[in-house]
């Protein structure tokens, strides 16, 4: 039996690009100043592949950003700026991704045109439970209490830091005997409170595909040893998500 502790992300980049796909899509101007009908929508020749920072990653944050790019005859992106963004870490690496992208350019009587399009860009952790959804509620664990000298910042609260807490020690979870008994697999995202001094304050299990794994995804990750995240030079307390998987070996199944 093996215990298996992983991030699973998921990185979807799709095309948006006001009314694609339809004759007669009315797209900007190179010059912004109005609209003209083109015969056929720019499309993305490749996937998009922007780097999912690993700050957003570790901070829980996810999102779609909207970009505005200008198209040339040769299907190159000539300019691209935010339409409308998350957080500045996205923003720049969907950005980043988006000026090396390739499109097949509009159309327009049989001739290439340059137009603006809009691209959203989609940011997605992969939290999403196979079965029913179980949120837990904070109640149903005790956590260990901060200092009243320490600064707590609220489990939903976005803390801009320039360097995000990195592991240095972690603990395996253990696997609840009921489980191992039925034969019971499954996921828990917990989120965890990680003070100035690198260590775990609180955990709360915020989703799960079966309960039964909570407890003890909680304890390993009171467990866990971090640096800590840095703000001007000084420690801070942040919130990070810590996904835990549960996984038999195939025998044992």
């Amino acid at each position: 039996m093996k215990i298996k502790l992983i991030l699973s992300l998921v990185l979807i980049a799709f095309l948006g690009l006001f009314a694609q796909q339809k004759e007669g899509a009315k797209l900007q101007k190179p010059d912004e100043s109005g609209f003209i009908e083109v015969d056929k929508a720019p499309t993305l020749k490749s996937q998009l592949k922007p780097v999912y920072p690993k700050s957003a990653k570790l901070a829980g944050i996810e999102g779609t950003v909207y970009l505005k790019l200008l198209i040339t005859e040769k299907g190159n992106v000539e300019k691209a700026k935010v339409e409308q963004g998350v957080k500045d870490m996205l923003d720049n690496s969907a950005l980043d991704a988006a000026k090396k992208a390739s499109f097949s350019p509009a159309m327009l009587n049989n001739k290439a045109v340059k137009v603006w399009v809009i691209l959203p860009v989609a940011f997605k952790l992969d939290i999403e439970n196979k079965g029913e959804e179980r949120t837990v509620a904070r109640h149903k664990h005790k956590p260990n209490q901060l200092s009243k000298n320490e600064e707590e910042p609220g489990m939903d609260e976005f803390i801009q830091v320039e360097i995000m807490p990195e592991m240095v020690n972690q603990a395996n979870p253990v696997y609840p005997e009921e489980a191992k008994k039925n034969g019971i697999e499954g996921r828990v995202w917990v989120k965890a409170l990680v003070s100035k001094e690198g260590n775990v304050k609180k955990a709360v299990a915020v989703k799960s595909d079966n309960e039964i794994f909570n407890q003890a995804a909680i304890e390993a990750a009171m467990k866990y040893r971090f640096t800590p995240a840095m703000q001007s030079g000084k420690p801070v307390a942040v919130w990070v998500v810590m996904p835990f998987k549960f996984e038999l070996d195939g025998e044992k199944k």
